[in-house]
Parts: structure tokens; C-alpha cells; sequence
């Protein structure tokens, strides 16, 4: 079986044997208080000697009740499924043999079978342990009595229940016929709950690999809003540091070998990518091509957003580094920084991503565009918040498309 159902079923057991030692402790409880309010000359079992039987038994399974509550359960658990039953049986079976009674004293273990097949319905074959205990020790107790098993059986040995009179052999298919039922029910209720047990944990982990690679396009927080919304899901962001990076190189590179190693260079550098981005709290945005978007600063407000994004662009130079030292290779990277208000959201009904929009979004991948190779170009925004703790050089007024002169700074 597998390991994680028999731990369910160990606790499973557990459970369901507080309730049942619950229960035995008040129904005994009200056997007692019968025995003591009604009529004694009714009830010959009920003398001085039963009453502390009974006593001894609701003692016990008080204390396996509160055992079955501990920490220390766990180990016990199914000696325990074994020994509560057996014991009340035993006891009540002695009590009945030492009266004179060599009939079994079928009405505990009717009760307590039942109770076990409907309340305690998995391991089978520990409930036919427990009733050829039963049985076995039936016969043993009457031998210790004085009763040989011809006398059990005898033909003037006879149960009688008021005018009805059963013979010691219909009680015992009456009995066996209970057990087998018990038996065949547990057997077949068990085999539903593992059917269903292991259709439960596929389920859970085909949910769990959708929530991964939902997680894979979507942050978290977006994710988690997707679910609950069929809106359009649009957010302002007024402090962010969007980066651009370019593989340079990498097009020349791409037709020269095949395009499995092309795939399976752009994925090794890539994935060192992202856990940069998660290094350094940046969100990954998306890839196109040889190209590289993050940000830092949303989905959740960064107060030092900038300096997030230049720390992993510098990393991102390091990585490439080793990477080439690593496959022999000599591409470099363009990466482009600026900062400012965005606008992020998920648009669109099918294969959708998560997306930002705005001039800051465009600013930024014109400091990547019109960048140098190996260098990190960042817009003025983004020097004003970084000016007093790097070292930036002023590059020439720059001609960016769609925004005319600007005014960049490269890393030093």
C-alpha cells in the first residue's frame, strides 16, 4: 500500500477510536445504571463481582480515550483497535461462564462487532483477528469453567430469551453470519476509500502543478485576483525600475550552431535570469526573442526599486560572464534601466499574460536599444535615485527614437 494512504489511515483509525471508545464507556455506563435502578432479580450477571468488572472496563477506556488524544498514540493505534474490543468481550464472557452460563454471552459481541464494522470500517483483517479471538477464547474460557465443547453443543443445551429457545449452534451462525457480513462490508468500504483517497491526491496534485504554472506567467497577488475576477485587472504603480536586456551577439551566434543549442543556451542564461529576479525581488515580466524584461516594484511597492534593478543588472553581467567562460563562448549584454509610473495589468481572453504600459516602459527599452554592449544605460529618472550610491558617467545628449535628446548615464 502506499505509504501516504497508510498514514491517513493510521490517523483515520485514531479518530474514529475516540468516538468508539466514547461511546462503549457510555453505553457500558448505562448498562451499570440500569443494573443498579432496575430489577436485580432480572439481571442475575449483575452482582457485586460484574459491577466491578464493569467499573475496571469503563476505567480503562476512559484512560485509552485520553491516550488515543496524546502524542504517543500514533505507535499504539492498532493494538489498540485490538485489545479495547477484546477486552470488553473477554470480560463479559467471564462474568457470564463464572454465573453458570455456558451459552455465549452473544449480546457484547453483536454490539461490539457492529460497533467496529460501521464505525471503525477499514483493516478487515484485523476485525476477523479480533473475532476468531473471540471465538478461540469462548471456547477456552468454558474449558477453564468445566465446559467441554460436548457440552456447548449438547443437544439439551439450550439459550432461553423468554418462550424463545435457541440452540447453541444457531447462535453461533447467527454470530458467524454477522461477522462475515461485517467482514465483506469493511473489505469493500476500504477499497472505496482508497479508490478515493488516491483519486483525491491526483486531483490535488494536478491542481497543484495548474497553480504552478499559472504561477509561471502570472505573480502570485495577479493569480490570485484572476480566480476571483473576470474583469479586466489594471493597476497604477507610480515607483518602479523597469529593465531591458539584449544578449548581444546572440543572432550571429544562433545561425551558426543548431537550433537545439540555441534553445539550450538562451534557456541556461535565461534561467540564471530568473533567479536573479528572485534574488533580488525583481518580477519577470517576459522574454522576446534574445530579450529580457523585469521590474522591480510591483506587484508590491519596493522603496529601493532602483537599486533592486541595478543590483541584478550587475549580476546579470556576471552570470553571462561565467556562462561564457563556462561554454566557451564571448556574447555580452545590453541592458537598459529607467524609472518612473506604470501601468500593469492582463489583457486579453486567451494565452495572457502579465504585461506593463507606459512612456517609462518605453523610456527603458530605449536605454537598452540605444545602449552599449556590456554596459548598464539608465535614463535620468532612474541616476536620480541611484546618483549617491553609484558611480554614473554622463553619456553625450543621446538621439532616443520617439523622444528626441536625452540625457543617459552608463555604470561605471
Amino acid at each position: 500500500m502506499n505509504a501516504e494512504y497508510l498514514r491517513w489511515r493510521s490517523q483515520f483509525v485514531r479518530k474514529r477510536l475516540q468516538i468508539v471508545t466514547a461511546i462503549a464507556a457510555v453505553c457500558i455506563l448505562s448498562f451499570m445504571a440500569f443494573a443498579l435502578t432496575g430489577n436485580k432479580g432480572d439481571i442475575p450477571l449483575k452482582t457485586d463481582i460484574s459491577l466491578t468488572l464493569d467499573l475496571s472496563i469503563e476505567t480503562v477506556l476512559i484512560a485509552v480515550f485520553f491516550l488515543l488524544r496524546s502524542r504517543f498514540a500514533n505507535t499504539y493505534v492498532y493494538p489498540i483497535f485490538f485489545i479495547v474490543p477484546t477486552l470488553i468481550i473477554l470480560t463479559m464472557q467471564i462474568n457470564a461462564s463464572s454465573a453458570g452460563i455456558i451459552a455465549p454471552f452473544f449480546i457484547p459481541w453483536v454490539l461490539v462487532f457492529v460497533a467496529q464494522a460501521t464505525l471503525v470500517p477499514v483493516c478487515w483483517h484485523l476485525h476477523l483477528a479480533i473475532q476468531l479471538f473471540t471465538f478461540v477464547n469462548y471456547f477456552l474460557i468454558s474449558n477453564y469453567f468445566g465446559y467441554s465443547v460436548s457440552d456447548i453443543f449438547g443437544l439439551s443445551n439450550r439459550l432461553t430469551l423468554g418462550k424463545l429457545i435457541l440452540p447453541i449452534s444457531l447462535i453461533f451462525m447467527f454470530i458467524g453470519w454477522i461477522c462475515i457480513m461485517g467482514d465483506i462490508s469493511v473489505y469493500l468500504y476500504e477499497r472505496l476509500q482508497q479508490s478515493e483517497f488516491f483519486a483525491k491526491k491526483e486531483l490535488e496534485e494536478q491542481k497543484e502543478r495548474s497553480e504552478r504554472l499559472l504561477l509561471n506567467v502570472l505573480p502570485q497577488s495577479i493569480a490570485d485576483r484572476l480566480k476571483l475576477e473576470s474583469d479586466l485587472i489594471a493597476d497604477n504603480f507610480q515607483e518602479v525600475s523597469v529593465l531591458f536586456a539584449d544578449i548581444v551577439g546572440f543572432t550571429v551566434l544562433s545561425s551558426q550552431i543548431p537550433p537545439e543549442e540555441v534553445v539550450g543556451f538562451l534557456n541556461q542564461i535565461f534561467s540564471r535570469f530568473d533567479r536573479l529576479a528572485e534574488k533580488y525581488g525583481l518580477e519577470k515580466i517576459k522574454t522576446i526573442g534574445d530579450a529580457y524584461m523585469a521590474v522591480a516594484g510591483l506587484p508590491f511597492a519596493q522603496d529601493n526599486h532602483a537599486q533592486a534593478a541595478i543590483e541584478m543588472a550587475i549580476a546579470m553581467q556576471k552570470e553571462l560572464n561565467l556562462f561564457n567562460q563556462e561554454c566557451h563562448q564571448n556574447l555580452k549584454i545590453r541592458i537598459g534601466i529607467s524609472s518612473g509610473p506604470v501601468v500593469a495589468g492582463v489583457i486579453g481572453i486567451k494565452k495572457f499574460t502579465y504585461d506593463l504600459w507606459g512612456d517609462t516602459v518605453n523610456t527603458a527599452s530605449r536605454m537598452e536599444s540605444h545602449g552599449i554592449a556590456g554596459c548598464i544605460q539608465v535614463s535620468e529618472s532612474t541616476y536620480q535615485y541611484l546618483r549617491d550610491r553609484y558611480h554614473f558617467e554622463v553619456r553625450d545628449r543621446v538621439v532616443i527614437k520617439g523622444k528626441g535628446e536625452m540625457t543617459t548615464y552608463v555604470l561605471k
